[in-house]
């Protein structure tokens, strides 16, 4: 399955800055049938994607035309199909759309400040214990009262000088750290839940802080020390895999092994030669055993103190036992706080998906309110809220038959009024939800509440398009690129799957272009020495299994030999291509030296060039399917469909993007 974005023709999810609107914008640059794309549109997409382009496949503005008219045909065929009348199309757009309205419903100033605070408190790592009273997940007003005085309770027993490890132990509800005293280690700026994060990093080290609550409940915290940010780092490591999985004969042959190539490391031999040749972790391997950088609390505490604690580039640590495994840790660099401007994307991406973007969206509603002239009249909550009896706490409340004051205004914004009469039946369809525990009054207060920010919200994303081009630009494309996957799909990619007899006669039209080269079936040998490589080869010949004879020739150590079997080409071979090619016949090969171990190969058999089978060569033939459907179809739309270019608004499109 292609994924979604093939369609996008490379749109990224942020918009760059659009040019002012001119003249020239609103012309229309083509037409497919009465569907018209103007000059704004094309210019805003080609600028878009012509850095993408230059890189992969550079194209002047008229030949990204040609591929842009192939995509409007595409999209005005799902649109006469009434592809974008399908419910999965308008369900699955309306989540893309929600996702692009979040960047225009937050206040910048505000993230600009929280984004300078997160990056302050990236300097440090605080290791703080708490003590936590737990609430329910929707508490009552007398929920929340109880765990206030429960938590205030156990703050003044410490102030009076109990021990706050020993109150933390006997009586907070968080059990994992309770063990510990409360202790939660170190951490940094978005480990925590934001209230939490603010209490450690805003209280002395060692005092305590007030009551703060999270979703989780209300907490007292202790700094217990806070120190430069370790920051990140970056390390190489050899790992052996000793998992749950492991059984104890093998863990034993594992330790073993990981103790000899430590050994032959402090002899003095390369750490990266080691890992190419003993480490299981095949994704870092061909990096010389080098991981992403890492930042504290990323990985097993045992790997990451030992990480942490080596000094110099090069130093290693003596082998570390994680739950997955043995390592070898060498360090490559220790990496610091980078620059503000380095780092503020990543800083500003952690801020708005965190819990403390809620701050901004305070200041947006005010900004929304304001743009929309919001006015309420609480003067006529008191008899909208008569009207509600105790029903409404067991959810079985109905508007009154008669209701007073029934167009009486409760809040309007922009030419929408809410009345009384409205308004009841929104809290006969929402009672469920606020019916939960708490104080009637304080439950229907909050539900208005709710309800105004929703409308409010609703109405602002309704006019996205309208304030800001570069919204309706992106909406655009997302509807349509949304709508031309589900129409490739059916029209290209599934049928290039499900159509075996079209598949077989592309493949039977096509043949010679799917061949084997000349193929070998052979072992090959990775010896500690030339010696072993010899042996080895000679047992193999000899007809034993490739295990059995690793079983033979290992028994002093586990690093003496490695033999893997394989049929293929040449070119597949890596460092064995040179001698099984000058081989060139059933055999054993000449040994060669390489990273200071020995190769030699048995060549059981050797298969000439031939034409692929459809089965050996399906991924690619069906690749090549696709590509044909594709030149077919787009043939059949332009036939079919009426296309026409401005020339002279191209003329000045061109002009104006050269």
């Amino acid at each position: 399955m292609m994924k979604k974005s093939v369609l996008f023709l490379g749109l990224s999810l942020f918009w760059g800055g659009l040019q002012a609107q001119s003249k020239l914008d609103q012309k229309v640059l083509f037409t497919v049938e009465n569907d018209t794309v103007t000059a704004e549109e094309y210019m805003a997409v080609y600028n878009k994607n012509r850095d993408i382009g230059e890189e992969i496949d550079p194209k002047t503005p008229e030949e990204y035309l040609d591929l842009y008219i192939n995509f409007k045909l595409k999209v005005h065929e799902a649109k006469e199909l009434g592809k974008d009348t399908m419910p999965a199309f308008q369900r699955e757009f309306r989540n893309y759309r929600e996702q692009l309205t979040k960047p225009y419903l937050s206040d910048k100033d505000v993230t600009k400040e929280l984004i300078r605070e997160a990056y302050a408190r990236m300097k440090y790592d605080i290791r703080a214990a708490h003590i936590m009273v737990e609430l329910p997940k929707n508490p009552t007003p007398e929920d929340t009262l109880s765990a206030y005085k429960k938590v205030m309770a156990l703050k003044e027993k410490v102030e009076k000088g109990a021990s706050f490890e020993d109150v933390a132990q006997a009586s907070s509800d968080d059990t994992y750290s309770a063990r510990k005293g409360g202790d939660l280690g170190y951490f940094t700026v978005f480990d925590m839940v934001y209230p939490f994060e603010n209490a450690a990093y805003n209280t002395r080290v060692g005092k305590i802080s007030n009551p703060v609550r999270s979703q989780f409940g209300y907490h007292i915290v202790k700094p217990l020390d806070k120190r430069d940010a370790r920051g990140k780092i970056k390390v190489a490591h050899l790992m052996l895999i000793d998992n749950d999985k492991t059984t104890e004969q093998q863990r034993a042959d594992v330790q073993k092994k990981i103790e000899e190539i430590y050994a032959k490391l402090e002899e003095g031999e390369d750490f990266r030669t080691l890992v190419k040749q003993y480490s299981e972790d095949k994704a870092s391997i061909p990096q010389g055993g080098i991981l992403d950088e890492f930042g504290i609390n990323k990985m097993y505490p045992e790997f990451e103190d030992a990480a942490f604690a080596l000094i110099d580039s090069g130093s290693y640590t003596k082998p570390v036992k994680t739950p997955v495994g043995w390592h070898i840790i060498m360090l490559v660099d220790k990496i610091g706080v980078p620059d503000f401007e380095e780092i503020e994307g990543q800083v500003r991406n952690k801020v708005e998906r965190d819990d403390r973007a809620r701050q901004s969206q305070v200041s947006v509603m005010k900004r929304i309110k304001k743009d929309y002239n919001f006015k309420e009249y609480p003067k006529n909550y008191k008899n909208l809220f008569a009207q509600v009896d105790e029903g409404f706490m067991s959810r079985t409340y109905q508007v009154p038959s008669k209701v007073k004051n029934s167009d009486a205004t409760i809040f309007e914004f922009e030419g929408h009024t809410y009345k009384t009469k409205d308004l009841l039946k929104v809290i006969v369809d929402r009672q469920g939800r606020y019916s939960r525990g708490g104080n009637m009054s304080n439950q229907l207060y909050r539900l208005l509440k709710d309800y105004q920010e929703e409308e409010l919200l609703a109405y602002e994303k309704s006019k996205l398009s309208e304030k800001y081009p570069e919204f309706r630009n992106l909406e655009r494309e997302y509807y349509e690129g949304i709508l031309l996957f589900d129409l490739t799909e059916e029209k290209v990619w599934r049928k290039a799957m499900s159509d075996t007899t079209g598949l077989e006669a592309f493949y039977a039209a096509h043949k010679d272009d799917y061949q084997w080269e000349k193929r070998y079936q052979v072992y090959l040998i990775d010896a500690v020495d030339k010696r072993t490589a010899k042996k080895a080869a000679k047992k193999l010949s000899k007809g034993l299994s490739r295990m059995q004879v690793m079983t033979d020739l290992n028994i002093d150590s586990k690093l003496n030999l490695n033999i893997d079997s394989a049929l293929a080409e040449a070119s597949q071979l890596g460092e064995w291509e040179e001698i099984v090619v000058d081989e060139g016949e059933p055999g054993r090969t000449d040994i060669i030296e390489s990273n200071n171990r020995y190769k030699q190969a048995v060549i059981l058999s050797i298969e000439e060039p031939r034409s692929k089978e459809l089965s050996e060569a399906k991924g690619r033939v069906v690749s090549d399917y696709q590509s044909y459907l594709e030149e077919a179809w787009i043939n059949d739309l332009k036939a079919r469909y009426t296309v026409k270019v401005n020339k002279d608004v191209l003329s000045e499109v061109i002009k104006e993007l050269e």
